[in-house]
């Protein structure tokens, strides 16, 4: 029997708010934009391409938008590969734990699988992850990402980890159990399952996956 951790990434295995900020606001002010405020680039994560678009640039059309979306990933992931970002204090030994016993994968709303590979590269924590989707990319939704994880990879059992109502929903799509990360971006969500730091993982696992 197969079983699998399904991770989101932003909100529930690192954290990069600031270099995010900085990224979406040099593209802001090369076109004479208002500031992207730092509570707007909060509300972003776990959105899809279009989505994002909309909330960091209401006033302008939706291509032109998708545009400047464009700019910040290419510029974002430079920041994020050259500084990396806010890793969750005890990730790795969480991940050690999880992996003895399941397969460990992370499926992004992001456009760009760059930008998970800037995670997996600076944080050093690549040999973990069996695999990854960046479901934008792809042009398919969160839920249409995690069941091509389930299938690609024979999962009999598995578990999505993620911190937003929108992971809480694809989940539900995609007919598995949701555990919530609860110190990410989203807030009261009514879920089974939750935990207030990564290191609360494992044994929550356990009692999902018998």
């Amino acid at each position: 029997m197969k079983q699998g951790i399904i991770f989101d990434l932003d909100g529930t295995l690192w954290e990069v708010t600031n270099t995010t900020y900085n990224s979406v606001n040099e593209i802001a002010k090369k076109h004479n934009l208002d500031e992207v405020k730092i509570e707007t680039i909060r509300s972003v994560f776990g959105c899809n391409k279009e989505e994002s678009a909309k909330l960091y640039f209401p006033s302008s059309p939706l291509e032109e938008a998708l545009k400047l979306t464009d700019e910040i990933a290419i510029i974002n992931i430079h920041n994020l590969k050259k500084y990396g970002g806010n890793i969750y204090e005890g990730l790795e030994s969480s991940l050690r734990k999880l992996k003895e016993k399941y397969d460990l994968f992370i499926v992004s709303n992001t456009d760009n699988k760059e930008y998970i590979e800037a995670f997996l590269e600076t944080s050093g924590l690549n040999n973990y992850f069996k695999d990854y989707i960046a479901a934008s990319e792809l042009k398919i939704s969160k839920a249409e990402a995690i069941k091509k994880i389930i299938r690609n990879h024979n999962l009999s059992e598995s578990i999505y980890v993620g911190d937003t109502i929108k992971d809480y929903e694809a989940t539900k799509l995609a007919g598995i159990p949701f555990i919530h990360a609860k110190y990410g971006f989203g807030k009261d969500l009514k879920t089974t399952y939750c935990i207030n730091s990564i290191t609360d993982l494992p044994s929550i696992v356990e009692k999902v996956l018998r």
